[in-house]
């Protein structure tokens, strides 16, 4: 009695938190459908006449544009961070060499600098080598600050890969490349996908280094996009939850599409 009751707790709990978290993407739907009269007289009411023509003007307003510079800036950065994180933590975890363990340090000890303190001198890098109001000069800073979280959540995975899974590849005649990119790699990916999102989520949503490198409109990522419909004076708030909700789509589909192999890298994790 006391397991069944625990059981139907943690069900509850477990609804309850999903009802809080989907609530708002769900208001953010609706009230994107709705018309601005309408939105602020009757906020939490279900639209009494759909306008599906709001995402039509979102879309031609440019809305576009910016998703396809997010799909590539962040794709191409999650692409890189992969593959240089994976490779990184897997010869901290396994390959014993000098300086291993300061590395190691290094990288934990860069976490204690917060990322806004170094906006100043990262401008004025990336404009000394002309980089500024380039997709270039927002991705490999990307990058370079994904690194460190990356091999860190990689290196706790790799030091727990089975050791004798390595060993019997070696006795097959593997060499280390075979032994990482066809056997390590490839069962390491539900750690792969956990990197993958949590980088792809954070990339899309990043505002403050997109705004002091990305000028020109055609340039724009999703976050800056969004503040098209903000004026001075008003908002246009039906467009901007439009707007909001195409730009959510390709984040939720990451997820449903990964969400698998997510899962199992938490349960790995927690072990």
């Amino acid at each position: 009695m006391r397991l069944r009751l625990s059981t139907v707790l943690v069900y509850l709990l477990v609804g309850v938190y999903t009802l809080l978290v989907a609530l708002p993407i769900v208001w953010m739907f609706l009230s994107s459908t709705k018309t601005m009269r309408e939105l602020f007289t009757a906020p939490f009411a279900l639209p009494s006449d759909p306008q599906w023509s709001n995402f039509i003007r979102a879309w031609e307003s440019g809305i576009s544009h910016y998703l396809a510079n997010s799909l590539l800036v962040t794709s191409v950065s999650v692409i890189l961070i992969v593959l240089v994180s994976a490779l990184a933590a897997y010869s901290l975890a396994r390959i014993n060499f000098p300086g291993r363990v300061f590395i190691y340090l290094l990288l934990i000890a860069g976490f204690a600098i917060p990322v806004h303190t170094v906006l100043v001198p990262l401008y004025r890098t990336l404009n000394g080598v002309n980089l500024i109001n380039t997709h270039v000069g927002l991705i490999l800073p990307y990058v370079a600050f994904g690194i460190p979280f990356s091999i860190l959540l990689l290196y706790a995975f790799f030091l727990e890969f089975p050791a004798e899974i390595e060993d019997a590849a070696r006795i097959d005649g593997c060499t280390i490349w075979q032994l990482v990119i066809q056997i390590v790699m490839p069962l390491s990916m539900p750690a792969l996908v956990s990197v993958i999102i949590f980088q792809a989520v954070f990339l899309w949503n990043e505002f403050s280094l997109a705004l002091i490198v990305i000028r020109d409109d055609a340039l724009r990522t999703i976050p800056l996009g969004l503040t098209k419909f903000q004026g001075q004076w008003s908002t246009n708030w039906t467009l901007m939850l439009a707007s909001l909700s195409m730009a959510t789509l390709p984040v939720l589909l990451l997820f449903v599409i990964l969400q698998r192999h997510f899962i199992r890298s938490l349960v790995g994790f927690s072990k």
